[in-house]
């Protein structure tokens, strides 16, 4: 019996992780839908996810105008290396 209730556990806990990741996933497909139709060609979850990867670089190297420089260096850093990836990428 407890044998039992354990498998059910198990199976309810990888249902629902599942479900977690379809929810999260959602919105990252919407995303990889727009940017196809801007783009004008399909595109993969890998790209969607770099693309996603160059915007959030940019935000966090454009921004911080009052933080500190080595934090805007590496940031700066971090958009070259996001933009050099992406270009190879697409």
């Amino acid at each position: 019996m407890e044998k039992n209730i354990a498998t059910l556990n198990e199976k309810n806990f990888e249902l629902n992780l599942s479900e977690v990741a379809n929810t999260l996933r959602l919105p990252v497909e919407l995303l990889r839908k727009y940017y196809a139709k801007v783009l004008e060609r399909e595109l993969s979850m890998r790209q969607t996810w770099l693309l996603i990867n160059v915007q959030a670089a940019f935000v966090f190297a454009a921004f911080p105008v009052d933080g500190p420089w080595l934090l805007r260096i590496a940031c700066c850093g971090w958009l070259l290396h996001a933009l050099l990836k992406c270009k190879s990428e697409l």
